[in-house]
């Protein structure tokens, strides 16, 4: 049974060895969509662990909380808005973009017509058949075409807001996946909570003098001694600090976020569109 669950897990470290540090697998992240895969040995007389990671993480571009926000920030700048909308040249351009995506117009002609739209052709014209295709399969796809093409027939502010809208309703169906590699050294702390653990070496850095705090402790429930848990945290040392102006240090992130080998909880995240994140 024991040779059965680290194949499972994908734990290549012997009965022994796992018992004193964690060498490889795969960890769940209790509270968010994301994952770790790590990689550990023993450095310096083994007295140090250093252990290499990836992040693998996905999450929605926007949440519905957000749409107040961004159509206060549309409303201010609605003003500078009108005079853009009210430019024929750019209002044609839109036209054209709705009614080759429609399929009310040829790529082609609308290609002869607004030479300017596209640098190269022959791709502008791939990517166009591509949104037709899925304009059939959604057509919410076409959702800020249209309210674009709203705005240049009636520039008002309401019509201004519907892009807002459009762009926001897409964000809640947009997922962004993200994949980060990063490396950490732990030591051994023989009295760190009912078993010991392996916390981070680390030191106060930037403005705000935040520590790392994470650290890779045993499932003391799982009886083979195999299995960890990693455990991220940090901590800011310099609340008052400024990361940013007007970004105080006292808004870092300083929650636990716990990995567990255990796979735990599974959302529906309603993925319509994908995009790749570098955080």
């Amino acid at each position: 049974m024991r040779s059965l669950l680290a194949c499972l897990f994908g734990l290549a470290a012997s009965t022994v060895l796992a018992a004193e540090y964690p060498t490889t697998g795969m960890l769940y992240n209790q509270q968010e969509d994301s994952s770790l895969t790590y990689t550990c040995t023993l450095q310096q007389g083994q007295q140090r662990l250093r252990c290499e990671f990836i992040q693998t993480a996905v999450r929605k571009k926007s949440k519905p909380a957000n749409l107040e926000e961004k159509l206060a920030e549309a409303r201010k700048n609605y003003p500078g808005a009108v005079k853009e909308f009210s430019d024929p040249r750019e209002c044609n351009m839109v036209g054209a973009w709705l009614g080759m995506a429609t399929g009310q117009i040829s790529i082609d002609a609308a290609l002869a017509r607004n030479p300017g739209i596209a640098t190269d052709a022959a791709k502008f014209k791939e990517g166009m058949i591509r949104l037709q295709e899925d304009a059939k399969a959604n057509p919410s796809v076409l959702d800020t075409f249209r309210a674009l093409a709203g705005m240049c027939d009636h520039p008002t502010e309401e019509n201004f807001l519907k892009i807002t809208k459009a762009d926001h309703d897409k964000n809640l169906r947009t997922c962004q996946v993200s994949s980060n590699p990063f490396a950490q050294e732990f030591v051994w702390v023989s009295d760190f909570g009912n078993g010991g653990a392996w916390v981070v070496s680390s030191h106060p850095e930037g403005p705000c003098g935040v520590v790392q705090l994470s650290r890779f402790e045993k499932d003391q429930s799982d009886t083979s001694g195999l299995f960890w848990r990693y455990i991220a945290r940090k901590a800011a040392t310099n609340p008052s600090g400024k990361v940013l102006p007007g970004l105080s240090c006292s808004a870092v992130d300083q929650r636990e976020y716990v990995y567990d080998w255990k796979k735990t909880r599974s959302d529906y995240l309603q993925c319509e569109y994908v995009e790749f994140s570098p955080i």
